[in-house]
């Protein structure tokens, strides 16, 4: 959601040379029309680093990206390809999520029916402090999003604002300067990292913490004004030979790239691209990939 007004100073990123990408024949081989993978080992801000990210075109009429989550479980992204069958091309980590009972911890919003919303942690502040947090959708014309949401009433529809807000006043109507978000996919995470082509990192404003300079595997999700649609991870952890990016770093990668818009999502042991029968990216947790509640996938329609 290109924002009206912004309350917000956009964040000057460190000087950091723009990153070479190469396609990755592993994983374009057999891939259709409208979809490709590109990859660089290129060193980041002096360290050694790898990233990886699948473009879908939005004149790709024969794909289609969207959720999948079963409520209450995990699966990892091979899992949920062999679960989905025949047609699925590729499937990524989304949502930050629960170890105790699995369950995702931000807004999920599947064939238009909402699974989960997004976190409104409060403080001890009078009265309890709301906050918007960053989400990612796609309309039923498969146009994408990325704004500020929040959830209201039995329903839980999703809300979205053109800037953060960090004291919603819970209500069972529409939340005061939002608009419904109308979206038949969506899945949360944050901070959001672009806004209108620029840096714009809303960690604070989310309510999740000051620190935007660790290192860690990453997975994040983008955009270009013509709908193109970029779904990176960053291979994190790996000593010596990737050693992943902080929240500038990937916003400087995805304007580089030409996105208008782009979102954090859960990283860490989490990330994970699996694309054409093949892993991308390293897992960083020691048995591979993570079983996560909520993933992108990008099938054949």
């Amino acid at each position: 959601m290109k924002p009206l007004l912004i309350f917000l100073t956009m964040l000057p990123c460190a000087a950091m040379a723009q990153l070479r990408w190469q396609p990755s024949a592993a994983h374009n081989e057999g891939l259709p029309e409208g979809a490709r993978v590109y990859q660089t080992t290129d060193s980041i801000s002096g360290r050694p680093f790898r990233a990886y990210y699948l473009e879908v075109s939005p004149k790709a009429g024969n794909l289609r990206l969207s959720v999948e989550a079963f409520p209450g479980k995990r699966y990892t992204p091979i899992q949920y390809d062999s679960i989905l069958g025949p047609g699925t091309l590729a499937v990524m980590n989304t949502t930050f999520f629960s170890f105790k009972d699995n369950s995702n911890l931000n807004i999920v919003v599947k064939k238009g029916k909402v699974f989960a919303v997004n976190p409104q942690p409060a403080t001890d502040a009078v009265p309890k402090k709301y906050f918007t947090r960053g989400a990612f959708g796609i309309d039923k014309r498969g146009r994408p999003d990325v704004a500020w949401v929040y959830n209201v009433g039995k329903k839980r529809t999703p809300y979205a604002y053109n800037a953060p807000v960090e004291n919603v006043e819970p209500t069972s109507t529409t939340p005061a300067g939002a608009q419904k978000w109308k979206v038949r996919e969506a899945v949360g995470g944050g901070p959001v990292l672009v806004q209108n082509g620029q840096v714009f990192i809303t960690t604070e404003k989310e309510g999740m913490g000051k620190s935007i300079a660790a290192l860690h595997p990453r997975s994040a999700i983008g955009y270009r004004a013509d709908g193109t649609i970029l779904l990176m991870v960053i291979e994190g952890r790996n000593k010596g030979v990737a050693e992943g990016a902080n929240f500038e770093e990937m916003a400087k990668i995805f304007t580089d790239l030409g996105c208008v818009e782009a979102l954090n999502l859960d990283g860490g042991g989490s990330s994970a691209l699996y694309v054409n029968d093949q892993n991308t990216i390293k897992p960083s947790d020691p048995s591979g990939q993570r079983p996560v509640p909520a993933v992108l996938v990008l099938s054949r329609k």
